[in-house]
């Protein structure tokens, strides 16, 4: 049997709000398979993002155990945490977070030079080409942000979140600043990529009609998660 990508267990998070303490995440369990796409539903401050943030090594649990790709995020230092981003994790934002003033090549170049400073910038150019190319934007490489549309720009952030081939990708409302069909079209491209590559995703969204086209569907409330769909036989 495949080992899973995710394997958290008991997951609590506590968070101090103006002196007053908060418990964000209560006993959260969670498996995520390779290949997998699990969306997450739930009202605004349920602790969807916080579960996001405890699962990317953003925010420490304040209990509980996550693996991630058979690595344990118990104990890690900042600087292991970052390796640890490095090699197994994407993540990708509503807000596109491109960087203006380069190419939509070199936004998504920058991630590979980042891991690995060293690597010759002719394998990085391909290798970032590539990438692009895999979201249909290989005739868009010397475009700025600026000069894409929202989508193309999305686009562009995907092939960045997925261009050091994670484990796992983490979506946070990715189309949110989208109209609803280019977010279908953003959601669709994410989940071919997610079975070619055996990479699992966990997508936060608020629309029911995204999360119905995942594998399976969570619920947070009040920072405890359910099942809505159960996990595929």
């Amino acid at each position: 049997m495949t080992q899973p990508v995710v394997v958290a267990q008991g997951v609590n998070l506590h968070l101090k709000s103006g002196g007053a303490p908060l418990h964000i995440l209560k006993d959260v369990g969670l498996t995520l398979a390779a290949g997998e796409v699990t969306a997450v539903v739930g009202p605004s401050g349920s602790g969807k993002t916080s579960l996001l943030m405890v699962l990317a090594g953003l925010e420490r649990p304040s209990g509980g155990s996550i693996s991630v790709a058979g690595e344990s995020l118990d104990g890690l230092n900042e600087d292991k945490l970052a390796l640890f981003r490095r090699r197994h994790l994407g993540i990708l934002f509503q807000s596109f977070h491109l960087i203006p003033s380069l190419t939509a090549l070199e936004n998504v170049a920058l991630t590979l030079e980042i891991a690995n400073p060293a690597r010759a910038w002719k394998e990085i150019r391909a290798e970032a080409e590539r990438a692009l190319a895999d979201v249909g934007l290989d005739n868009r490489l010397g475009h700025l942000p600026s000069a894409l549309s929202g989508g193309e720009q999305q686009r562009v952030a995907l092939a960045r979140a997925v261009v050091g081939k994670p484990r796992l990708l983490l979506a946070d409302e990715p189309t949110g600043n989208l109209d609803q069909d280019t977010g279908h079209r953003i959601i669709a491209l994410m989940f071919a990529l997610a079975r070619e590559r055996d990479m699992a995703i966990l997508l936060i969204t608020h629309d029911p009609s995204l999360a119905a086209r995942a594998d399976r569907q969570l619920r947070m409330d009040q920072g405890r998660l359910s099942i809505l769909t159960p996990e595929p036989a």
